[in-house]
């Protein structure tokens, strides 16, 4: 009779695995890096950022372009002035067009341009019969801001640092997505965990059931202790349908996390291989934290942004000047060639100025504001910085404590098993009750339980130090 009972827990805890596709955490892992949104979208987010800084090394390159304003035809009616003052309607037909060819160069020291130019207009009055011809043969002149703030001085500080950022937060992502896809596998192990025991539990209590049905009708056993076992047998039904619900919905989660939308169902996940003890060193880790960490790219950036806004805000309400200034060629005629030919010099040089004279403290508030703005900055950045030396220090803790719960409750699920088997032994012999029996049979179910969990919470807090400290422990 025992050695039926035996084949019946084997075949029962075995029939699941025939049925079913195998995976590892690994194989998970490897679809994580492959296929899980948040790696894919810190990618996009580093491909941006490395597109800004080439869009800032091309804006410090020549740039040329052409202007076209062909044709640029009228036929109409519009007012005239005339030499008396008074105001005549004339018809007019006539056509202005245009083509301008041009070079800029950015200044990156200055934060001014310096240009190049070929201009040409042509003008027809229909009307008249008369065309003629305005053009630069050549102008070059510069563009310089006075008091202004550089932007292309704070892009050389700031763009490197939101790549560097990006790369280090596209790292990071990799190993925060392995970390929730960790987390939600084990999700998937112990909702199998729990239908395994409860199909296990079925099969033995049906036996069981059996068995204790022959001894009553002997008179053998109490219908009291019949009536238990069935309690026991329909309990075990119902975990098992809650379970088997349990497992479906960890295999969705996990599998939508993956990206993937076709859930299969009968997939058995495969408890990791057994661990090795790792030993580990709070400050190193604490200092590649402080090193891998996109945060601490994220605050320099910040500080910085800060002073160009400080700056920005005191050139906004303080002085302001243009200066503009162009030598080059420059004539008009009825001839296109004279034009070429024999132009004229042209010199223009224009400085703007505009400043404030009475602003009722504008400024004064405004460099206020940007200085508590930047002074937050300051405070953030120093709790958060002390936030993640503790962050990194209590899972590293944790991370020690779940290498030795493993090894205490496997060698406690080996005893419960152990006694378990004693237990049935006895109860088969009618030296315990089916209460005792009942006992070692939740303690190896609830150590077999916490077993798993003392796995999941290695493998958990080893992703989620991972995560903190950007790379392998």
């Amino acid at each position: 009779m025992k050695k039926k009972i035996y084949i019946l827990i084997l075949l029962v805890g075995t029939v699941h695995l025939c049925t079913s596709q195998s995976i590892t955490l690994d194989d998970i892992l490897q679809e994580t890096r492959e296929n899980a949104f948040p790696i894919t979208s810190a990618k996009n987010n580093l491909e941006v950022a490395d597109a800004r800084m080439k869009f800032y090394k091309a804006e410090l390159k020549p740039s040329l372009g052409i202007d076209l304003l062909l044709p640029n035809f009228l036929n109409t009616s519009t007012q005239v002035t005339q030499p008396d003052g008074s105001i005549a309607f004339q018809q007019i037909t006539q056509n202005n067009s245009s083509i301008s060819l041009f070079g800029n160069q950015n200044i990156a020291a200055t934060g001014g341009q310096i240009f190049a130019q070929t201009d040409l207009q042509r003008f027809d009055n229909f009307t008249s019969d008369t065309k003629q011809y305005n053009g630069v043969p050549f102008r070059i002149g510069f563009i310089q801001p006075l008091f202004a703030v550089n932007r292309f001085k704070w892009d050389k500080k700031i763009i490197p640092l939101v790549q560097e950022e990006a790369s280090l937060a596209y790292n990071i992502a990799i190993q925060d997505a392995q970390w929730r896809a960790t987390s939600l596998y084990f999700d998937v192990l112990l909702a199998q965990a729990n239908r395994d025991i409860a199909q296990t539990n079925k099969g033995v209590n049906e036996n069981l059931l059996e068995i204790t049905k022959e001894r009553l009708e002997l008179g053998k056993t109490s219908r009291d202790e019949f009536l238990q076992l069935q309690m026991s047998l329909k309990n075990a039904i119902l975990s098992e349908n809650q379970a088997n619900n349990e497992v479906t919905q960890a295999l969705r989660n996990l599998y939508t996390f993956l990206g993937k939308k076709d859930v299969m169902i009968s997939v058995n996940c495969l408890l990791p291989e057994q661990i090795k003890k790792t030993l580990i060193d709070s400050d190193e880790l604490v200092f590649r934290a402080n090193k891998n960490r996109p945060e601490l790219k994220r605050y320099e950036r910040e500080m910085l942004e800060g002073d160009r806004e400080l700056a920005n805000t005191k050139s906004q309400f303080g002085i302001n000047a243009n200066l503009f200034a162009s030598f080059g060629f420059a004539r008009g005629s009825t001839d296109i060639d004279e034009i070429y030919r024999n132009p004229f010099d042209e010199q223009q040089v224009r400085l703007n100025v505009s400043m404030p004279i009475v602003d009722w403290g504008q400024k004064r508030e405004a460099v206020k504001i940007a200085k508590i703005n930047k002074a937050n900055i300051q405070q953030r950045t120093i709790q958060e910085s002390l936030e993640l030396e503790n962050r990194v220090r209590t899972i590293a803790a944790q991370f020690i404590q779940a290498q030795s719960d493993i090894t205490l409750l496997d060698e406690i699920r080996e005893v419960a098993e152990e006694r378990f088997n004693i237990s049935n032994e006895r109860y088969m012999l009618g030296n315990i009750s089916i209460t005792d029996l009942t006992l070692a049979q939740r303690e190896k179910d609830q150590t077999y339980r916490q077993y798993i969990q003392a796995l999941n919470n290695y493998w958990s807090t080893y992703w989620e130090l991972r995560t903190l400290i950007g790379g392998d422990i």
